[in-house]
């Protein structure tokens, strides 16, 4: 998968804006759905690199949403490392040092089918200013998962997100993930809006637990620098491998038709709540 087929995916989905660009200068779509206003949702995929799969999730879901309520949408937030997961190194215009230091993070293989990281070998999901650098699996050195950089937001992308969160714009954030038929909910010691992350995990038939041993990622970050709520869902049956194969894409998009439209019931909801106690 290219930039321009991302591009493409998300055009044909709705009006898009860039709100940014990769390490490697890859434009990153939003597409914008519904009316401009505030406590809006944030939808965010592919921000590991073989989890492809929920960019292209998330351009249908924003296809098919026709709502008046904001749903923003990114599907591609780590665009270069979809494009090496898809495509390899031959997809860059890499110098040969670059190329050797990516096959040394690699092990040495050109298979970068199970990469997670962007292409500095920094995994987008443990690089956020949220207990940074105390998860269970956080390493400190470059490579295709685990590593969280030499600094919270070290990286383009993460730099994104924390843009948006600082926007005061959203009253609530969905990082896609896969695998596991899961809902993530909740960061340290907050545990506000189990109600709504219930009710998201029930309607797609998911499993609701939190993530005491994990930090850094962005719902982390999300919950810690906003107090709104934020949550993880993990995609797709576990039985099948990484990456997630695109033949279930449409069982994905079953699965997952109308939540954005609950999403944005609980964006609303969560919204008027706090703009009535401030």
């Amino acid at each position: 998968m290219l930039i321009n087929d991302m591009v493409s995916l998300a055009t044909k989905a709705g009006t898009i804006r860039y709100v940014g660009k990769s390490l490697y200068g890859n434009p990153i779509p939003m597409i914008k759905k519904g009316r401009e206003r505030g406590g809006a949702v944030l939808a965010v995929g592919t921000v590991h690199a073989r989890e492809h799969i929920t960019g292209r999730l998330l351009c249908e879901l924003a296809a098919a949403y026709d709502g008046d309520y904001p749903v923003d949408f990114i599907p591609f937030l780590n665009p270069d490392g979809a494009i090496l997961a898809t495509e390899g190194m031959t997809a860059f215009a890499l110098k040969n040092r670059e190329r050797i230091a990516l096959l040394r993070l690699n092990g040495g293989s050109t298979d970068f089918t199970l990469w997670k990281a962007n292409l500095r070998g920094v995994d987008l999901n443990v690089n956020f200013d949220a207990g940074w650098g105390t998860g269970a699996r956080n390493v400190r050195t470059p490579g295709s998962e685990n590593y969280i950089g030499e600094y919270p937001f070290s990286e383009p992308e993460t730099r994104i997100i924390r843009s948006l969160a600082e926007s005061g714009r959203y009253a609530l954030a969905v990082a896609y993930h896969s695998k596991g038929e899961e809902v993530y909910w909740g960061f340290g010691g907050n545990t506000d809006y189990r109600e709504e992350a219930e009710t998201i995990a029930s309607a797609l038939g998911y499993a609701l637990k939190t993530t005491p041993d994990s930090a850094g990622g962005l719902k982390d970050y999300w919950i810690q620098a906003t107090g709104l709520p934020a949550f993880t869902v993990e995609v797709g049956k576990d039985a099948f491998p990484h990456p997630y194969p695109e033949s279930e894409l449409p069982d994905l998009v079953k699965t997952h038709a109308g939540m954005p439209e609950l999403y944005a019931g609980i964006a609303e909801r969560v919204w008027k709540r706090i703009r009535n106690t401030t």
